[in-house]
């Protein structure tokens, strides 16, 4: 296919080269201007829910499930963790990324090695992101001209349960025979 491709443009059509190249430049310099907005606001967001309190009352409210998934952490992992799941439930992940990577730098000790079950399951939930509302999903959707780009949410919701429900119980199983 490449080679087709550059054979077609080098003898067939070498003009369109260059309009081409500049044409996918200009899409991909937009498409890394509105991510780099989306991942802006969101960090923001983070940032202020942070600052109010709010992480501590979401994990509080996760406290439960947070401890059946991760074990015991400290207070200050599962506002990580919890920023994390939060984030990707809103679709927001790029929100939620750094909180994971925080998380795991705080779940390692100096001389562990390997990633402990904690580790691991957060990286699958991270990796899976159980999401209630893909905002950023239907606002690069809406931004194409999608006519109703709220049609994902419930194909998005289905498919990321059943891919973090099977993510967990696999995490939970390799890790238990391991």
């Amino acid at each position: 296919m490449i080679v087709s491709s550059c054979i077609w443009l080098l003898f067939i059509d070498p003009n369109s080269i260059i309009s081409v190249a500049l044409s996918g430049a200009d899409n991909g310099l937009k498409l890394a201007l509105m991510l780099c907005v989306i991942y802006i606001f969101w960090m923001g967001l983070a940032e202020i829910a942070a600052q109010s309190g709010l992480i501590k009352k979401i994990a509080n409210l996760l406290r439960p499930i947070i401890k059946f998934l991760f074990g015991e952490q400290t207070e200050e992992v599962n506002g990580l963790i919890a920023t994390n799941i939060s984030a990707n439930m809103i679709g927001a992940g790029g929100a939620a990324t750094p909180a994971a990577i925080n998380a795991i730098e705080k779940m390692s000790k100096p001389e562990q090695r390997k990633a402990s079950p904690p580790m691991i399951m957060l990286f699958i939930l991270a990796a899976t992101s159980l999401q209630l509302l893909p905002t950023t999903i239907i606002g690069i959707l809406q931004k194409h001209g999608a006519t109703e780009p709220q049609n994902i949410i419930l194909p998005t919701f289905i498919t990321s349960l059943l891919s973090t429900a099977l993510g967990i119980c696999l995490v939970r199983l390799l890790c238990r025979r391991s």
